[in-house]
């Protein structure tokens, strides 16, 4: 390929990157507009977020509580871990509009209401309010989508 051929298949190169982006960026502002895959989960996906948030948050409570060779909190630990894992999973499956959504839905419930009950045991502890509020919201959004 000589100076001139090159120059032409970067210059035609650079005009389909242009058009392309261009074309992308008609698309992606026609998707915002409607989209089309709306989430069907947005609720349940933002309640579980907010529960993996609250309960990592007590989770690293318990920890410390560990470092001080405190382990009165182990049963809360143990839930709180529980929570994070069925959440963060929940989550995901609830942002894709995943057709088994509702029936780990079903599931997670379960464990946020564990989760809750452990929580309400330390009613003076701020990471164990906030999670056990997390999980009631989380409890209630789950069993609206449970199959």
């Amino acid at each position: 390929m000589d100076r001139r051929e090159f120059i032409a298949a970067a210059g035609t190169a650079a005009a389909v990157a242009s058009a392309s982006q261009a074309f992308a960026q008609g698309m992606m502002g026609a998707e915002t507009e409607e989209s089309m895959h709306p989430p069907k989960y947005k609720a349940l996906e933002t309640e579980a977020a907010k529960c993996v948030t609250t309960g990592n948050d007590c989770l690293r409570h318990c920890l410390g509580m560990y470092k001080m060779k405190d382990t009165s909190m182990a049963a809360c630990a143990d839930t709180a871990f529980q929570l994070v894992a069925a959440c963060d999973a929940l989550a995901a499956l609830a942002a894709v509009n995943s057709e088994h959504t509702g029936h780990l839905a079903k599931v997670v419930a379960m464990v946020c209401r564990d989760c809750q009950k452990e929580c309400e045991k330390w009613p003076k502890v701020a990471e164990c309010k906030t999670c056990g509020e997390s999980c009631k919201a989380c409890a209630a959004e789950c069993d609206k989508v449970a199959a």
